[in-house]
């Protein structure tokens, strides 16, 4: 009965293109199977946790205002997890946290190439999402979530060619959003899995007080230049109170997403 309807409820999901970053362990809403207060037998959980995300780079391009590739960008997030668990089946989750952004890019005007730096203070971040059992195999599970994830950054400073300027209410305006399919195998307490996704990127960047983009303005926009990506990682658990994760993302993005778990 419930694979008949978490199929169509993640067929949604992928229609309306929910929104990327750490993706998590397909098999997560089953690791925990017993919690400090809520019983067992319970059709409902809820679970807190820890979600630390750090991009090493995301491969991005400027697009709208300027053209070329972004030669790096980081972004660090620590946040909180809230997880509502159905069935040891279906997971929704929020995340809530503090994250920042480095970056920097070039542009050509004219014969002038100019190289601008970014950084922005850490500022709150909020993300939902789901994750859900498709089907199983004895220890192997098929699974597929998504995630959308915003923040409105302010900028702390900005430097051209390696000059310093104002950026008195500058911002970037960034989100972004996934959906993925993965495969995982049970081993005692530890859980591999291995899976594929897409994503879109997007960070608007505004108004800065000198051009930052061949446009000649102080607008840029920036999107990922490799929708899919793939990511792997092993949980660790023995099905019991906590979980922990670790995870890294490549092709699309070069990250690594820690995590851990706690049931009620």
């Amino acid at each position: 009965m419930l694979n008949k309807l978490t199929l169509p409820f993640f067929s949604v999901i992928a229609a309306v293109a929910v929104h990327a970053a750490p993706v998590g362990n397909t098999m997560a809403p089953q690791l925990i199977q017993e919690g400090f207060l809520i019983s067992s037998d319970s059709w409902v959980d809820f679970r807190v946790g820890y979600e630390g995300d750090f991009v090493g780079d995301a491969r991005l391009e400027q697009t709208d205002q300027g053209s070329g590739r972004v030669d790096t960008y980081q972004q660090y997030t620590n946040a909180a997890t809230v997880t509502l668990n159905l069935l040891d089946r279906l997971d929704l989750f929020g995340v809530f946290g503090s994250s920042r952004v480095c970056c920097d890019w070039r542009f050509t005007s004219g014969t002038t190439i100019t190289r601008i730096q970014l950084e922005t203070l850490y500022h709150f971040l909020w993300g939902a999402g789901a994750r859900g059992i498709l089907c199983e195999w004895g220890k192997i599970c098929l699974g597929l979530g998504g995630r959308y994830s915003f923040s409105n950054y302010r900028a702390s400073w900005l430097a051209t060619n390696g000059t310093p300027v104002s950026v008195s209410g500058a911002r970037v305006v960034w989100r972004e959003w996934q959906v993925d399919l993965d495969i995982s195998y049970n081993i005692d307490i530890f859980t591999p899995y291995l899976g594929v996704k897409y994503s879109n990127t997007l960070a608007k960047l505004g108004t800065f007080s000198i051009p930052i983009s061949g446009s000649g303005v102080g607008l840029d926009q920036f999107e990922n230049r490799t929708p899919v990506g793939i990511f792997i990682g092993c949980s660790i658990s023995n099905c019991k109170y906590f979980m922990l994760n670790i995870e890294g993302r490549l092709v699309d993005e070069d990250a690594v997403a820690i995590s851990g778990n706690l049931r009620f």
